[in-house]
């Protein structure tokens, strides 16, 4: 006898003309030629892991003895009833004789016949059941092993029998004993690693559950508990656990997923406080329902459907967070934890169902999925519970508190009333400095008008030159106060500020001002960096000043005025000097003041002018200093933050 019998085709009255059977169409196998891979796999020395696929084998019909071309990428079985026959080649190339193994990445296969024929016709049988405890297989490894032996330069023909009881693709790969080694021994390490977390993730979760006392903590920890018993006999790590009942591998896993999706659906409808009286609720319990009951009807399903049941339920529980994500502030990090999920278990369905390539990275990639899933939603577990122990704190702390607030308030309220009655005595006196500036001209025009109308006298000419001079000094007042206004209240751009441009527009501007044309002025910008600031600020600042040394020259002298603008370290110095009257020592403290004039040549001026350099420099954030001799100059240093950014 060739190859041992299959349990699923046997019975007590045919065991003999079935043993018969597969005698005959073996001994055919062996001298069918035409049963040839399409291209051999070949190995050697150098070789480490060899996948066989539809370039490497032939469909193989047992019954004409004939091979077709793979309608599939990989082994697949199209029938739950049929057995399904492939055949392939495996050679030797190096000249000395070799040791592999062949193993199957789908771990939970009913039943799987290997046959070996030399080119010598020599035969080898090799079997595989799910029945087999994990301990009694040729290598005590989760997925099914096969030893592959060939000698220096030979070649032989490999007959492949797959029979499950659900239909799925399945992957086999040609591994060397070193590579097969390390590459399994770092697998086994990475899992445990996984699942050392997994339960890390599960007794922090108890531990939570025990402190609390919540549903929600408590869905969430079957939560976790189905996802390692998932993951377990998904990889087949869980046969260590069942060693003698391999065979319920598939019923486990597919109780387990259920389980998952149900666990998963109760814990995001009850953390995202899901009313029971909405309609999203009744469906979502219809859903898990339905999930319920097709689990039982499908206790040991390995199709294609549940994949697309698993990823609907993943994107529903995506959708239901995203949705509640504003109305609940302990959900951003769950929104996070389940699109990664999300994220992964697309990459894991596109190589699974979509484009069928089983890559390692797409299976692997579930993994990685989950350990951040676990991660950001035990950080949104954690993130309620410190909520909530913060409102339990509050609760305690809340007479202390309120006697605290009300003291803060009183306080408040008293530095509130002060700060308006400082504000009101400003006003106040705004108000009637302004009032009377404004009606100081007002009342002299009144007057020259009235000289005009009642002296035929008069001087009508030298009249109209008077009235001319008052509304311009009332012009100047409203225009002043408008700046004042502006610098309190609005928001203005930061610009690139060209010092250069503004030193011409000032000079173009005053350039008929009287005695000007014997002014001397020496400019001097020594700014290498951009510099960005509120460039109406700047020329208020740079106007006020350059204006009032124009006004206030000494006549007796050959007038001068310095401009320098320098970097000193992270700030931008600007000092404006000149050699005219100067200010006396005696006024000085008040020059900043609002609507001060300090003598009488400035008797018609606003009393603006200062005060609005002073409010422009504490709108930059900046300092303004001055010194000043009688009878000698007056030198103001303006120093502003360096800002070289907008």
């Amino acid at each position: 006898m060739l190859l041992k019998p299959c349990e699923y085709y046997l019975n007590n009255t045919s065991l003999f003309r079935m043993k018969q059977f597969w005698i005959i169409v073996f001994q055919v196998l062996i001298s069918a030629a035409s049963a040839q891979a399409a291209t051999p796999v070949y190995v050697d020395e150098k070789s480490q892991v060899c996948i066989i696929d539809s370039s490497n084998f032939q469909e193989w019909n047992p019954v004409n003895r004939m091979s077709y071309p793979p309608t599939s990428k990989f082994f697949r079985n199209r029938s739950i009833d049929h057995a399904a026959w492939y055949t392939f080649k495996i050679t030797n190339t190096s000249r000395t004789a070799l040791e592999w193994y062949l193993v199957s990445y789908n771990y939970s296969i009913d039943e799987i016949d290997l046959t070996t024929v030399s080119d010598a016709g020599q035969t080898e049988e090799f079997q595989f059941r799910d029945t087999t405890s994990i301990y009694n297989r040729i290598i005590k490894h989760k997925q099914p092993v096969f030893k592959v032996s060939l000698k220096a330069n030979e070649t032989k023909t490999y007959y492949l029998r797959l029979k499950n009881e659900s239909t799925y693709n399945y992957v086999f790969a040609l591994y060397s004993h070193e590579n097969f080694s390390s590459h399994f021994f770092i697998e086994y390490i990475e899992f445990g690693i996984f699942y050392g977390f997994l339960f890390f993730v599960l007794v922090y979760s108890l531990i939570y559950y025990a402190l609390l006392r919540e549903k929600g903590v408590l869905f969430y920890c079957l939560f976790i508990f189905s996802q390692l018993i998932f993951m377990l006999f998904r990889d087949g790590n869980g046969l260590f656990l069942f060693p003698s009942y391999p065979e319920h591998a598939d019923l486990i896993k597919n109780i387990s997923r259920a389980c998952l999706s149900v666990t998963m659906l109760l814990y995001t409808t009850y953390f995202l406080k899901i009313s029971p009286k909405r309609k999203l609720f009744k469906a979502i319990v219809v859903i898990m329902v339905l999930r319920v009951l097709y689990a039982a009807f499908m206790l040991n399903d390995t199709t294609e459907y549940t994949y697309h049941i698993e990823f609907g339920i993943i994107l529903l529980c995506i959708y239901l967070s995203v949705r509640s994500y504003r109305d609940n502030a302990d959900t951003r990090y769950m929104v996070v934890g389940l699109v990664l999920l999300g994220v992964s278990y697309m990459i894991y369905y596109q190589s699974i169902i979509i484009t069928r390539s089983y890559s390692s990275f797409g299976f692997f990639a579930l993994y990685y999925g989950v350990a951040a899933e676990c991660i950001f939603m035990t950080l949104a577990l954690t993130e309620r519970f410190k909520r909530l122990r913060i409102e339990s704190f509050k609760q305690v702390q809340m007479n202390k508190e309120l006697e605290t607030m009300v003291e803060k308030r009183t306080e408040m309220i008293a530095i509130q009333n002060k700060l308006l009655e400082e504000r009101s005595n400003e006003l106040n006196l705004f108000l009637y400095s302004v009032s009377h500036d404004l009606k100081g001209p007002l009342k002299t025009i009144e007057g020259l008008c009235n000289i005009g109308s009642h002296t035929s006298t008069t001087n009508h000419e030298e009249i109209f030159d008077l009235i001319k001079r008052k509304l311009k000094n009332l012009e100047s007042n409203i225009s002043d106060l408008n700046v004042v206004t502006k610098l309190k209240n609005e928001a203005l751009p930061k610009v690139l500020i060209d010092f250069d441009s503004i030193r011409e527009e000032m000079e173009d501007r005053f350039q008929f001002y009287e005695g000007f044309d014997v002014i001397s002025i020496v400019y001097r910008n020594n700014l290498v960096r951009p510099y960005y600031a509120d460039l109406f600020s700047i020329r208020c600042i740079y106007q006020n000043i350059f204006e009032n040394a124009l006004k206030y020259r000494d006549v007796k002298k050959n007038s001068e005025i310095k401009i320098s603008i320098n970097e000193v370290g992270d700030r931008i110095e600007l000092k404006i000097s000149d050699n005219g009257m100067g200010i006396s020592e005696a006024i000085m403290p008040k020059i900043f003041e609002m609507f001060y004039r300090g003598n009488e040549k400035s008797k018609d001026d606003t009393g603006l002018g200062l005060f609005i350099v002073n409010l422009a420099v504490e709108r930059l954030n900046g300092t303004i200093s001055v010194v000043s001799t009688e009878h000698v100059g007056t030198a103001f240093t303006i120093v502003l933050p360096f800002e070289t950014d907008k």
